[in-house]
Order: C-alpha cells, then structure tokens, then sequence
C-alpha cells in the first residue's frame, strides 16, 4: 500500500483523536454559555418563593337571613297551635306557598321543627337556625355543600385577602321551590349598519379635486378640460378706469 493510500485515513485519524481531547472542554464552555445567557443559574431563585404566603386579614361571614324573613320568628303565630302534619292545600297561612321540592313524605316538618317552629331540624335531628340553612340543605345536597363552601358555588363578595360575606342557598334558592325557572334567551344585537352613501352636492356646485361638467367655471388650482383657457383672476390696481 503507497504512502498516497494511506493519507485520507490517517488524516481522519488524526482529526477524530483531537476531538476526542477537546470535546470535554468544548462542552464546559457551552453550558456556562447557556447558563450565562438564559440564567439558568437562579432559576430556582426566581420559581421559589422564600417569603412567607400573605396572611388573610379577615374571615367569610355567612349573610343573615332571619332579619329577612317577614313571618319570623314563627312562633308569634304558631305558639298555641297543635302541629298540622296532613299534607294539604293552604288556606288560611302561607297561601302562596308550593311546596315542589323533592318528595312530599313529611309535608313543612320534613324541615322545620314541629317543637320548636323558630328552628330547623338536620337529618339527625340536632337544630339548626335559619342561618344557617346551608347545612340543612348540605343534608341531600353534599356536593353543593362542598362547592359553596369552596367558594365555587353560589355568591360570595368581598376581598381576596379580607372580609368576605357569602350568601346562604335561601338567598337565591326558594327553599320550597329550588329550581330555577326556564328563561327565555334575548334576541342576538342588531348588526351594525354600514354609513349611508353621500348625496351629490345641491345646485351641481362642485369642490376642489372633484370632477367637473365641460363649460362650467373653474378656480384657480382645479384641473381644466383640454382646450379651455385658464386666466388668473383681475388683480386691483387701486386706479380708477
């Protein structure tokens, strides 16, 4: 084999061996490149927060509902009256009232407390107010419960980090009648109208840059047909002729 031959392999060679001794230091230099560059170096300075989450500065406060209700406390009427438990139509109270809520087994008493008319009764039977009327309804109505105490349901006002007030389901549930009645949806916005088309000028009088009839007037500065004469208007010469 001639020294010709063995040149290109031995150039190889010799090429691929000095890479081999300077591809460790090609790499230390390009990743201080890149963390130089980027700031890859205080990425987690500055994706970690080191100070302290900010302390809530107030609580969440159920809104009252008793001071609302007209016909509270109950038992201005209902004291001296033996409880009624016979579904039926009212006459003579609460005319207005339909009931339309789940079941009909236990008609008023299934929620209100037929001892004691001014409170409501949970499932087990502890008491709670009128105020909080969430946990009854929380009784069948878990999910919704927990929703709403997230904050996910329902309404709640007020300030992310300070006192906020959140509405009990009463307030926008008729307890009697939950369901939200059918809305009928408003029609789409009219489109907007296009500008109407300009008029043609009155009395055929026309304005500069405007096209004009051969044999009308013309001023100064305005495009003239061709072979019309155009004259610079009479200057005064303050002599009398």
């Amino acid at each position: 084999m001639t020294t010709a031959s063995r040149s290109p392999r031995a150039g190889i060679s010799r090429r691929r061996s000095a890479f081999a001794r300077f591809a460790p230091l090609l790499g230390v230099a390009a990743c201080g490149l890149v963390t130089v560059s980027c700031g890859m170096g205080d990425e987690p300075d500055r994706l970690v927060s080191k100070g302290p989450p900010p302390v809530a500065s107030g609580g969440v406060v159920v809104s009252a509902r008793q001071p609302l209700l007209p016909t509270y406390p109950c038992s201005r009427c209902h004291d001296g009256r033996p409880p009624d438990l016979r579904e039926r139509a009212l006459t003579e109270f609460h005319t207005h009232k339909v009931l339309n809520h789940g079941t009909q087994s236990g008609w008023c008493y299934r929620c209100h407390t037929k001892d004691d008319i001014d409170q409501l009764h949970l499932p087990d039977g502890s008491k709670v107010g009128f105020d909080q009327a969430y946990e009854l309804c929380g009784g069948c109505h878990g999910d919704k419960l927990r929703d709403w105490k997230a904050g996910m349901h329902g309404l709640t006002t007020g300030w992310w980090l300070g006192a906020r007030v959140r509405r009990s389901c009463p307030a926008c549930h008729d307890p009697h009648d939950p369901k939200f009645p059918l809305m009928t949806p408003e029609h789409a916005p009219a489109r907007p109208r296009t500008a109407p088309a300009e008029e043609p000028h009155a009395g055929g009088a026309h304005h500069a840059g405007e096209a004009h009839p051969a044999g009308e007037t013309h001023h100064a500065g305005e495009a003239h047909p061709a072979g019309e004469e155009h004259r610079a208007p009479e200057e005064s010469h303050g002599h009398g002729h």
